[in-house]
């Protein structure tokens, strides 16, 4: 297709390029250099992406625990690595403001933990379910399950309700997690921990003087969930848990990590192990994480 077609040419020459090469492939018709005349078919356009839907949630429940259905873009946490796989989380809080937890997806399962009061008083229940569809850690989802209450029994129920069904959606957005390369090496009183975070999820919150570092690394030869973490200023914790056990590790040292122009650096922060075994390991933190959004 000629851009040029419906106003004058801009080049003194066209026109004239243009007579030069109708003339040429006339006499090479009339010598027989020609074949039968061909026509270009128009392009396919290109379709256009499909939207990306916004973040958020909403949702349906049954149960004697009344929650807000709809879950802001701020209470939605997507690729959250986990030793279940990626998971997708939805902070929730029942209407009357006394109740809170999360909802949250697998690739299969869904999850419910609803909690109330704190400290020595705190109370928790916990369900779950099959249901979840169109599954992506990145992207969202779709649930729809029937749950049964699957509360530890050493777990203090307190007088939070039960949830018996959910139903509803959730979506990422434009979120993404972050990334960068952040190391820990040392020791804890389950064996020696040593290499680079995978699947991090940097979260570092607008405003805020901290951020949340996820991810996964081995205790021993044992996969672990890691999350560390603390305020600009201290005090700074790390969390690694195997499917049996957590270990937690804390410094009161100040400057052990930055914050700033969308990054996190850790400059070989040393935190000693408080729990289990308190004093029994030392870690080591370092590298570079780049704050997703």
């Amino acid at each position: 297709m000629d851009p040029f077609h419906g106003r004058p040419s801009l080049h003194p020459l066209r026109g004239l390029g243009a007579a030069i090469l109708t003339a040429a492939a006339l006499a090479l018709t009339a010598c027989g250099g020609g074949g039968a005349g061909t026509s270009s078919a128009a392009p396919t356009p290109t379709p256009s992406p499909a939207p990306i839907p916004p973040a958020g949630g909403q949702f349906t429940e049954t149960g004697a625990v009344k929650l807000v259905t709809t879950v802001a873009p701020t209470g939605v946490t997507c690729s959250f690595p986990s030793l279940n796989g990626p998971e997708i989380l939805m902070q929730v809080a029942s209407i009357d403001g006394t109740e809170g937890g999360y909802i949250t997806l697998t690739a299969n399962t869904v999850f419910v933990r609803i909690g109330a009061g704190s400290g020595a008083t705190y109370t928790q229940r916990n369900f779950s379910g099959a249901g979840v569809t169109n599954f992506d850690a990145t992207k969202g989802a779709q649930f729809n399950a029937q749950l049964t209450d699957d509360t530890p029994s050493g777990q203090n129920k307190g007088t939070v309700g039960t949830v018996t069904a959910v139903s509803g959606s959730v979506s990422c957005g434009t979120k993404t997690p972050g990334g960068g390369t952040i190391t820990i090496s040392g020791d804890s009183s389950g064996g020696s921990i040593s290499g680079a975070l995978t699947s991090m999820l940097v979260k570092c919150p607008a405003g805020a003087a901290f951020s949340i570092i996820n991810g996964l690394t081995p205790v021993g030869s044992t996969p672990a969930a890691v999350e560390i973490g603390g305020g600009g200023g201290g005090p700074y914790f790390a969390s690694i848990s195997t499917a049996s056990v957590s270990y937690f590790f804390t410094s009161s040292a100040k400057g052990l990590y930055t914050l700033g122009n969308g990054h996190a650096i850790w400059n070989n922060a040393v935190l000693t192990q408080t729990s289990p075994s308190g004093g029994a390991g030392t870690i080591t933190i370092s590298g570079d994480a780049t704050c997703g959004t």
